[in-house]
């Protein structure tokens, strides 16, 4: 929803009304408090939710920003849309970027191709969470 007055920063309007178990309310003192009794409130109040912003990366700067992830295995950040899934590690490292597959790129081009391929079989880019 749009920015609508009374409501704090990073937080939406979900409806005015019954409160339930988990959701969070607007307080008269302007602060924001979770229902955690177990049955619905007897009276209305303003019902938010916190409003979640995606992770924003951006490449390494540099060596010593790589260097807690260089066992972490890569892979190319379209394989599994073209059927090539394939995955290595950077054999070589220093400020400028990488080596691998005899091939020396930069952190950003790195970034731009390739993602981190966890255990679990999720992604992650990259590079280093921006906060």
């Amino acid at each position: 929803m749009s920015n609508i007055e009374g409501v704090p920063e990073g937080w939406e309007l979900v409806r005015v009304g019954v409160v339930h178990h988990g959701e969070w309310r607007l307080m008269d003192d302007g602060s924001i408090r979770q229902w955690l009794t177990i049955g619905p409130s007897t009276g209305w109040a303003v019902v938010l939710r916190k409003i979640e912003k995606p992770a924003t990366y951006r490449p390494f700067a540099n060596a010593e920003e790589f260097k807690p992830h260089r066992d972490r295995w890569i892979k190319f950040l379209l394989a599994e849309s073209d059927g090539v899934y394939y995955t290595f590690r950077v054999a070589k490292y220093d400020d400028w970027g990488v080596v691998f597959g005899g091939s020396k790129e930069t952190y950003q081009a790195v970034f731009n191709r390739y993602v981190f391929d966890n255990l679990d079989g999720t992604t992650e880019p990259f590079g280093v969470e921006v906060q």
